[in-house]
């Protein structure tokens, strides 16, 4: 496994800036147009790449009774999957669009696939990654297809245990793949926050020593920015134009208009964190300078005095001697006069 992996140029992990992943997802709501409209605002907001989920439901949904429930503004809804599936899907001509459309904005692009045709076809569209669902971590086929064409892969693990990811990742690595990104991916729609469990994201570091992510299914931004805290290499959420649409993933999802300040927070965040090493500080800053102690006549004190502990106090600012020299001080002769409050310097003592 690589610590650092490129994605279309860009480094994630190694102590590099969170990768942010605006989700398209299926807040489209089947309209080629408002995909695109998203995938401008994610380039306005300065997002790194954009995502798709590509999948056809004729190819994956056998049993068409299973029923899928998730919730939206107005509470659950159960709805067929296949039905559910079917209406929200795109054509792979309308993911081509789409990727031209995101080429033209200067924004990185890339789907979650679900099938080796669908692969194939964004190999060809020569995208700068691909995601595997949750659901696709025991898809050991797809995953064997998905290293042979060399690209970086994506892994969501929610509702996996660590040794079913563990197991997809020694996949993708036998067959020559080790540009392996770890997303954690609460489960739920939404994920109620029992559930969200971002100490995971800690723990995938660990286990894997790979860059780790987050793919946020909570309403709001409070989670995100946690996991940032705690180390999340890739931020991906999902954007809508209206939370209260009857769909999977409107309820948490940003609003488009909410993708400017969305990307301030994160690299303001970002920059608060640091990197969790002092190596330099402002001399004049107010810790320093203002609130720390410099040594100070107590009155006025002739040359040839004997400075002893009636004859300094430790005043601010840090003005002449450090209070850390006073032992230094103490029990020398002054060699000029200093008056009352000024400082006492090494070149009067």
């Amino acid at each position: 496994m690589s610590k650092t992996v490129t994605v279309g140029g860009r480094p994630i992990g190694g102590g590099h800036q969170a990768f942010v992943v605006v989700e398209l997802g299926v807040c489209h709501e089947q309209n080629v147009e408002l995909a695109e409209r998203f995938i401008e605002r994610a380039a306005e907001a300065e997002a790194d790449a954009v995502k798709v989920e590509s999948f056809q439901a004729d190819e994956l949904v056998v049993d068409r009774t299973v029923m899928h429930t998730y919730g939206t503004a107005a509470g659950q809804v159960r709805e067929n999957y296949y039905d559910l599936l079917k209406r929200l899907e795109l054509s792979l001509e309308d993911h081509a669009r789409l990727k031209r459309k995101a080429d033209r904005c200067g924004i990185l692009f890339f789907p979650t696939v679900a099938t080796n045709r669908a692969a194939d076809f964004f190999d060809r569209l020569d995208v700068c990654a691909f995601k595997l669902a949750s659901p696709d971590v025991t898809n050991y086929p797809l995953q064997r297809h998905l290293a042979s064409l060399g690209r970086p892969v994506f892994l969501d693990t929610g509702g996996s245990f660590i040794h079913e990811v563990e197991q997809a990742v020694i996949n993708l690595n036998q067959a020559g793949l080790d540009q392996v990104i770890i997303m954690h991916n609460p489960s739920g729609y939404p994920a109620p926050p029992e559930k969200t469990d971002l100490r995971m994201i800690t723990t995938l570091r660990q286990v894997f020593d790979a860059p780790v992510g987050l793919s946020c299914h909570t309403p709001g931004c409070d989670v995100i920015m946690a996991a940032l805290a705690l180390g999340a290499e890739v931020i991906e959420k999902p954007v809508t134009r209206d939370r209260t649409i009857a769909g999977p993933e409107h309820v948490f999802s940003l609003l488009e208009g909410e993708l400017g300040e969305f990307m301030t927070r994160v690299r303001a965040l970002e920059r608060s964190l640091g990197s969790g090493r002092r190596t330099e500080v402002e001399e004049m800053s107010l810790p320093r300078f203002i609130g720390r102690r410099g040594v100070y006549a107590a009155r006025d004190l002739a040359a040839g005095e004997v400075l002893d502990s009636d004859a300094v106090i430790l005043a601010k600012p840090n003005r002449g001697i450090s209070v850390v020299h006073l032992d230094l001080v103490l029990g020398r002769r002054l060699r000029r006069p200093v008056a009352k409050h000024q400082p006492v310097t090494w070149e009067v003592v």
